[in-house]
Parts: C-alpha cells; sequence; structure tokens
C-alpha cells in the first residue's frame, strides 16, 4: 500500500537535532570482554539515545566506512522479509549508508528510507531518496505501510521505551502488516565507542523478554532465530500483527 511522501527538512528538524544534550568525551572508559571499550564509573550526560544519536551525526562518514554490506545471514533474513512483503511498502528505522533498503529493493519491495540522524537523512536525500528525519522513541511513524524494518537499530532504545516504540510500529502498519527487527542478544546495557570512537549505548536481550515484549504490543512471532554476529550474538526476529491480550479475559457464560 502506497505511503504519503515524506516532505523536506524543516527548522524543527534541525532545531530537534541541534537541542539534543552534548556529550561529556572524558567519559572513563575499559574494554569489554568483546574487546569493546565501554563506560565504567560514569556515562555520558543527556539522556542515551541523545548522545547515541549525537555521536551518529558526528561520525556519519567513519560510520560508511566502517559498515560491511549485508553478510549471508543479514541477506537470507532480508530474503525472508521480502518474501513476507511481496512487492508492498516498507518504512525502515534508521536506514543509515541503506545498505539493508537498496538489498531489500533488489528483491521487490519499496523501502521508505528514515533515520534519527540528521547526517545520514542529508546523505540519503543527497543520493536522491525522500528520507525523513524520525525519531524511533517519540515520532509517529505514519502509514499505514506493508511493513517496518529495524535492522541493529532498537538496540539503542531504553528497555523501558520499548514497548512503547513496538505498539507505534504496529498502528503504522495495514492489517497482517510484518515487523522485523534485529537486537543484540545479552543481558544488561553498556556504553562503547568501537567502531566510531565515540560513545553509543546498547541494551542487550533475550528471547522470553523479547516474545513477551511482542506479545504485550500486538504482535505474533512468526521466527525468533538467535545468529552468531562477528563479534557478539544477535536475535533476528519477524512477526505479524496479532491480537492485543486481554488483563481481564472475559470469562465464559
Amino acid at each position: 500500500m502506497a505511503a504519503s511522501p515524506f516532505l523536506p527538512l524543516t527548522k524543527a528538524d534541525v532545531d530537534l537535532v541541534t537541542s539534543r544534550k552534548t556529550i561529556d568525551e572524558r567519559t572513563p572508559h575499559r574494554r569489554s570482554p568483546y574487546g569493546e571499550p565501554v563506560t565504567i564509573s560514569s556515562s555520558p550526560s543527556g539522556a542515551s539515545g541523545d548522545v547515541t544519536l549525537d555521536s551518529y551525526d558526528a561520525t556519519a562518514n567513519v560510520y560508511l566506512e566502517q559498515s560491511a554490506l549485508p553478510g549471508p545471514a543479514v541477506m537470507a533474513y532480508l530474503d525472508a522479509v521480502a518474501g513476507l512483503v511481496g512487492d508492498g511498502t516498507v518504512l525502515e528505522l534508521g536506514s543509515g549508508p541503506e545498505w539493508d533498503a537498496r538489498y531489500l529493493e533488489s528483491r521487490g519491495p519499496r523501502v521508505l528510507r528514515t533515520d534519527g540522524a540528521l547526517a545520514f537523512v542529508q546523505m540519503l536525500r543527497a543520493a536522491g531518496h525522500q528520507a525523513r528525519l524520525l525519531d524511533v522513541r517519540t515520532d509517529d511513524f505514519g502509514g499505514p505501510y506493508d511493513a517496518v524494518l529495524a535492522d541493529a537499530v532498537l538496540l539503542h532504545v531504553p528497555r523501558e521505551q520499548f514497548v512503547d516504540v513496538l505498539q507505534r510500529a504496529r498502528q503504522a502498519v495495514t492489517s497482517g502488516g510484518v515487523l522485523a527487527i534485529t537486537l543484540k542478544e545479552g543481558d544488561g546495557e553498556a556504553w562503547t565507542e568501537a567502531k566510531l570512537g565515540r560513545p553509543r549505548h546498547f541494551t542487550y536481550w533475550r528471547e522470553p523478554a523479547v516474545r513477551a515484549a511482542l506479545l504485550n504490543s500486538g504482535w505474533q512471532v512468526l521466527s525468533l532465530e538467535h545468529v552468531e554476529g562477528r563479534v557478539e550474538p544477535w536475535l533476528f526476529v519477524t512477526a505479524r500483527t496479532g491480537q492485543v491480550p486481554s488483563k481481564s479475559p472475559r470469562r465464559p457464560v
């Protein structure tokens, strides 16, 4: 189903980015078991999502250079998503360097690109796309779309905001619409300066908690795969719209 076109960047878009709190670059860090530097006694000033977006804004070109094309596991995952969506419309959250979008479009779906980092939105628009500046934590997703894709994006969302994001994704899709998300598998959360040299926040997830969050936000899990990454394990998830469970089931008369 076609979605409404995205609007050009406005002054409000720019003001949203510039209003984020600045990063305290003096934050101490150590090496995690995965070889990545993470903060210890303190964390960067400001909300974790704001700090992370600031880091992407400041290092978008570095991220583009450091990021690899989708590997076999990701391509197989995107193939499965394309198989569920056909030639439908996919809203991609956090398009970044658009590797996933380009691959997915080669398989049939139309991909609408978005990102929370202004630098990536500018790159996407310079490449000719109607990309939208979209903060997954707070913004309306629009729609309706046939699917919402968030590959390595919702792992930046604080745990307490995760269900809200899933609910807004559900509101953004058609009946029978699809959700595709990938998350880092593990416990707790961490800061890292790996790859970009600036702090990013990650929330780790286990399968039972992901299944519960999806069920409570109106999604039925189609598949949940445990995937070995280059550094850390991942969860690759697809889901379809379902019924939100009632808190007070009706008793039979």
